[in-house]
């Protein structure tokens, strides 16, 4: 062997472990199984090799498959072989043929870890790979964090990609100097496929003009994982967790209300089905009047809270009603606690009435349309109107727990009481009410 690879082996941790290639037979994997297989003393590695039949390419990627058996067996490499079905994996799941091919082939990596077989499993993607991927991200319109390339490490470290910093040249010349042989894949050199056509026809072009755009493709991506990550943490930061909502402030600059807000909607389930438009109505939400809601993918909504835009899941409203009583008393999910008390305490959430004053028929239950509430010292008005004066946001005033006699509320949960029920002089069955 007269040509050595700048791979970052000793980087990785790998000594101790067993290392499965991932093999397909094309030059990029043969190189990696045999510079690491040559290497593996020094290394302090175990080789093992993983071969994944795709049933793509019929006859060919069978023939392909044999050669990489034949390969290990020459190389006296354990093989972990696999055939899936990418074609069929497409039609029933409505992904593209090279992205169930993904699938299903990390699958069987993370099965051959699981089994026992390997401790991690390395890919042969090198510096062109990872720069044909910065410029594809680019190309579809990807934001800053989605035009990071093709990570070293994956998977919680379960992938490694060894030859990332390596360049193609040079893995064509350790071929070449080897006497390597390999397996050539008909379909890399069809450019309808996007990658390929990226591999064969646009980058060549730029490279005549600068040599070293995949270089600069690299540093771009590397520079772009860097400011991402602060750019995620600072809007992180300003993340409001209150129970199950979350908010973010819109006093906030909007490249981290747009962070933020993207990590609210994943926190609440929206992993993928955000869309720029949704960024650009949060956006426009924060100019809009208090209270205004727009609707989000899996059940999310988000409102304009004064200072602040809430993202929360949207809830049934619930009709259900318990008469009052002395004691616990179960209403939509949640327990409501009367019980006596000789004195007040401040600070304890709880609110304090007269039990006495309290009408026969009286019920626990939700606020509803034209309730009526009577203030401390003054005058009757409507719940809504009320609920708004204090500030609570419309969402939180449906899931108020009230106690009424008929439309007229008696007391809203760890708000207020009416001036109805309030405790007096003469009050001789003082009645506090909490939540459990």
């Amino acid at each position: 062997m007269n040509r050595t690879l700048n791979l970052n082996v000793d980087n990785l941790n790998l000594s101790g472990k067993i290392v499965a290639v991932a093999v397909s037979g094309g030059k990029d994997s043969v190189c990696l199984l045999d510079y690491l297989t040559k290497n593996s003393e020094k290394s302090g590695i175990k080789v093992k090799a993983i071969n994944v039949e795709h049933g793509i390419r019929g006859e060919d990627s069978i023939k392909d498959s044999e050669f990489v058996r034949s390969l290990c067996n020459r190389l006296g490499v354990e093989l972990f072989f696999k055939k899936v079905d990418s074609l069929t994996y497409s039609r029933i799941n409505g992904t593209s043929i090279e992205e169930s091919a993904r699938i299903l082939r990390y699958g069987v990596f993370n099965e051959a870890i699981d089994s026992g077989f390997c401790d991690v499993v390395a890919t042969a993607h090198h510096l062109s790979d990872n720069a044909e991927t910065v410029l594809f991200n680019i190309l579809r319109g990807a934001s800053i964090g989605g035009v990071g390339g093709i990570d070293e490490l994956s998977e919680n470290g379960r992938i490694i990609r060894p030859l990332i910093n390596v360049r193609k040249e040079e893995i064509d010349e350790y071929v070449k100097e080897n006497n390597l042989e390999f397996v050539t894949d008909k379909t890399n050199f069809d450019d309808e496929y996007t990658r390929n056509f990226l591999r064969l026809k646009v980058i060549p072009l730029i490279k005549e003009k600068f040599p070293r755009a995949e270089d600069a493709l690299c540093r771009l991506s590397e520079i772009s994982e860097k400011e991402d990550a602060f750019l995620n943490e600072s809007a992180r930061n300003v993340l409001i967790f209150a129970g199950d909502e979350i908010s973010v402030p819109i006093s906030v600059p909007e490249v981290i209300f747009a962070r933020a807000a993207i990590l609210a909607m994943k926190e609440l389930g929206i992993v993928k089905d955000y869309e720029k438009r949704h960024i650009d109505g949060l956006l426009s939400l924060i100019g809009l009047k208090n209270g205004s809601e727009m609707s989000l993918p899996k059940g999310v909504k988000a409102v304009k809270d004064y200072d602040k835009i809430t993202f929360y899941k949207d809830k049934e409203k619930s009709i259900e009603t318990a008469p009052f009583k002395v004691g616990r008393t179960e209403l939509n999910g949640i327990t409501i606690v009367v019980e006596p008390c000789s004195e007040m305490e401040s600070g304890s959430g709880a609110k304090y009435f007269d039990g006495d004053k309290i009408p026969s028929g009286s019920v626990f239950r939700a606020r509803a349309d034209g309730d009526v509430f009577e203030k401390f010292g003054g005058k009757t008005k409507k719940l809504k109107s009320y609920l708004i004066d204090k500030k609570i946001p419309a969402r939180k005033r449906d899931e108020l727990v009230v106690l009424a006699d008929g439309k007229n509320v008696l007391l809203v949960c760890e708000i207020e009481i009416s001036e109805r029920i309030k405790v007096d002089n003469g009050t001789k069955n003082m009645l506090k009410c909490y939540k459990g």
